[in-house]
């Protein structure tokens, strides 16, 4: 069953767009009653530290604190320090852990057979499955009991061989949620998933406990001067994120802003290159890598600009996170930034892939204190009224009620 028409809204669209509104659901509906509960099982690739995993996450906690019987099906092992913050919060909060242990590529078949027995002996009422990995992996088991799926899709990927697997995953599918208008419409037109299916709910934060996580103390590190301007880039030291760009430019951007230091949080496949380029540059004194770390919302307080060279995206949490901090942001305009800066977005991102033009960007907002203030204060307020968790995380229950009647 799918969603009626008396049952969504449109996202508010700010700006122009080359790709049509896809719908999103309301979620005026009350909390559920515990009588009223559901069987949800959210399935994901793996539990650490990123974008989809802290969705999953913050949708089990708040579906297990409404009542319902949520568990969480991890393709991969638990993760293991310094990684597995969000496993040790759903461990924290008592929602059931379940992982297949299913590590490598060679091991979907074990993972598949672990999983049909699982919905065999314990089905749900529906299941909500995160990337891609997940999408295949549930599409091929949990219609093939009558379980209703809904799956997401939080990245226009790049990788074409993925593609038909993502359209053959969607019609096994209920629903398909998307975290942008631009990931809908990239999944509509590029992997040709029906428009019909496709709900967009984009990434929420609460903001309350973004403000008490950056009021506890941090480690700062010793090299850094306590009155240093910073600028920081938070996220995973790969190619999708630009990395190799930001080690690139930060020699001359440094060498236009005498008085900044660089941190950079976070870790990946290209860091060991990364530090050993940074490390041969004039500038390596001022750049300050603090690997992954759970003190993000401490260092966006203290910093004076997030940034992010990102070549894809589909709504970069990092950019909600530093917008709640009443950061300004220098980045690119990929999937979902334009929704989530609204307008702010002419002032903080620019095209895809202009590298000359992000650099001139870092430059002038490091710069220009005044304006970058007043930027951070408008990403704050956009936040406040756009981007509450409570509201996007109840969609998802609204949409599980919707489907299962």
């Amino acid at each position: 069953m799918l969603v009626s028409e008396r049952d969504i809204t449109r996202f508010p669209a700010e700006g122009q767009r080359s790709f049509p509104s896809f719908p999103v659901l309301s979620s005026s509906n009350s909390h559920p009653r515990a009588g009223d509960a559901l069987k949800i099982d959210l399935i994901i690739t793996e539990l650490e530290v990123g974008g989809a995993e802290r969705c999953c996450m913050e949708l089990a906690t708040y579906l297990h604190r409404n009542y319902h019987a949520v568990r969480i099906i991890s393709i991969g092992s638990p993760p293991k320090p310094p990684r597995d913050a969000f496993y040790r919060e759903v461990q924290s909060q008592d929602v059931p852990f379940v992982s297949l242990h299913a590590d490598r590529a060679v091991q979907f078949p074990l993972a598949w057979w672990r999983l049909r027995r699982l919905v065999r002996t314990q089905p749900p009422d529906i299941a909500q499955s995160f990337l891609w990995h997940a999408n295949v992996l549930a599409a091929s088991v949990y219609p093939s009991f009558g379980v209703a799926l809904v799956g997401g899709n939080r990245v226009t990927e790049p990788r074409t061989s993925r593609h038909r697997w993502g359209k053959w995953a969607a019609t096994r599918m209920e629903k398909l949620v998307c975290v942008s208008q631009e990931v809908a419409a990239w999944t509509s037109h590029i992997e040709g998933v029906e428009s019909s299916k496709l709900l967009v709910i984009p990434n929420g934060i609460s903001l309350s406990r973004w403000e008490a996580a950056s009021q506890r103390p941090f480690r700062w590190p010793d090299s850094l001067p306590k009155d240093a301007p910073v600028l920081l880039f938070v996220g995973r030291v790969d190619h999708q994120k630009g990395f190799d760009v930001l080690i690139e430019r930060i020699p001359k951007i440094l060498g236009a802003l005498p008085e900044h230091h660089w941190v950079l949080l976070g870790d990946g496949p290209e860091r060991v290159t990364a530090e050993r380029q940074v490390s041969q540059t004039a500038v390596a004194k001022r750049v300050h890598w603090l690997g992954q770390s759970e003190e993000v919302a401490q260092w966006m307080r203290r910093s004076q600009l997030l940034v992010l060279p990102t070549r894809y995206e589909g709504m970069p949490n990092v950019v909600l996170e530093a917008m709640a901090s009443s950061l300004p942001v220098a980045t690119l305009e990929v999937e979902g930034v334009r929704e989530l800066l609204g307008s702010g977005v002419s002032e903080q991102a620019v095209g895809k892939s202009d590298w000359d033009a992000w650099e001139a960007l870092v430059i002038r907002l490091a710069t220009d204190r005044d304006r970058a203030n007043e930027l951070g204060a408008i990403n704050r307020q956009r936040v406040e009224s756009t981007f509450a968790l409570h509201d996007q995380l109840k969609q998802y229950e609204t949409l599980y009620r919707t489907l299962i009647r």
